[in-house]
């Protein structure tokens, strides 16, 4: 019987312990057990759910990317550091990540809400940076990160699969159709506190949209174009 088969037949609580035990395998473990169910939680299942998690994650991956190539690549300039971080912040390397420490199966969800949707297994992701955070601090932080990013900074100098989403469609729509995405954002934020927004993108050659979100602008023009890009690939 198939790992993915077992997990249907269990209930939360032993989801919210195999997630756990999955952390603790790469080197962190929960003081505060909210706070990880907190992470795990989409807005579709509970008022009360992960969405400011994922707005302190965001902030703390991005402080933590940056420092690291900073850090590591001396010999980089601006340009090729901002192409970097945008692919491994991105929202596909995201999920990547995600799925591979295993807590898809722990999200909760809310009825008819399913994980094809792009951005919920890297919005809990980051939400689980935030709790992380809050449970303990910056440099426990950064080791847990060491732990489940490291691949992403191996070789890290062959950036053509970790360009930014919007760069790597920029270049097929022009190969393919001479032309270029079209993106149309607006600001759908639901409260003064938090500010979201949301990007269309459009391929009028292909025929084609897709959506995304995101805390600014620039990041919801990046989902958008990362769904767009797994549109295209389904052509």
């Amino acid at each position: 019987m198939g790992f993915i088969f077992v997990l249907s037949y269990l209930g939360q609580k032993q989801k919210d312990s195999l997630v756990a035990k999955n952390l603790e395998k790469l080197g962190y473990s929960f003081q505060d057990n909210k706070l990880l169910k907190l992470a795990l939680t989409h807005k579709s299942h509970s008022a009360v759910n992960n969405e400011r998690l994922e707005f302190l994650g965001d902030s703390i991956l991005s402080l933590y990317v940056s420092e690291k190539l900073f850090s590591s690549y001396s010999d980089l300039d601006e340009g090729t550091l901002t192409i970097l971080k945008a692919g491994i912040v991105s929202r596909e390397n995201l999920n990547k990540v995600a799925g591979k420490i295993g807590i898809a199966t722990s999200i909760k969800l809310g009825k008819g809400e399913t994980l094809k949707n792009n951005s919920i297994l890297g919005n809990t992701l980051e939400a689980l940076v935030g709790a992380v955070f809050l449970d303990s601090n910056f440099d426990t932080v950064k080791i847990f990160l060491d732990n489940i990013f490291g691949d992403d900074f191996l070789d890290i100098k062959d950036i053509s699969h970790l360009k930014d989403p919007k760069s790597h469609l920029q270049e097929i729509v022009q190969k393919s159709y001479k032309s270029l995405p079209v993106y149309v954002t607006s600001n759908v934020s639901a409260s003064t506190n938090i500010k979201k927004f949301e990007a269309v993108c459009t391929v009028k050659e292909a025929q084609l949209s897709s959506r995304g979100t995101g805390s600014n602008i620039k990041k919801a023009e990046q989902e958008a174009a990362s769904e767009m890009l797994g549109l295209l690939s389904d052509e």
